[in-house]
């Protein structure tokens, strides 16, 4: 990981309008802090809420997975491979059930 530049406080409150401005129009987050430490990040709502959702699915993914595998049993390749697309948020977890249930009828 590049390490971000880093606004000091002063900068900061300094150019307060236009760091909010460059974080919603998805510039990216902004670092702050003291001596160009980073000490505090400042993200949109839609990125924030993005972390969360991300965070939540590989919880969820590792609760499920646990909860398997304390039955003594262990996902197939497929399985597992479904699993890593939920957490990774390419797919959603109706999709893979829909997948799971097709490969299990034929």
């Amino acid at each position: 990981m590049l390490l971000p530049s880093v606004l000091s406080v002063r900068e900061f409150r300094a150019e307060l309008a236009a760091t909010l401005r460059r974080v919603q129009e998805g510039s990216g987050p902004v670092f702050v802090g003291a001596h160009r430490r980073p000490e505090a990040v400042v993200m949109s709502v839609s990125q924030y809420q993005q972390l969360v959702d991300a965070a939540e699915r590989r919880d969820a993914v590792a609760e499920a997975l646990a909860s398997v595998r304390a039955e003594g049993l262990e996902p197939s390749d497929e399985g597992l491979a479904l699993l890593e697309a939920i957490a990774e948020g390419r797919i959603s977890t109706e999709e893979a059930r829909a997948r799971t249930l097709a490969r299990h009828r034929k």
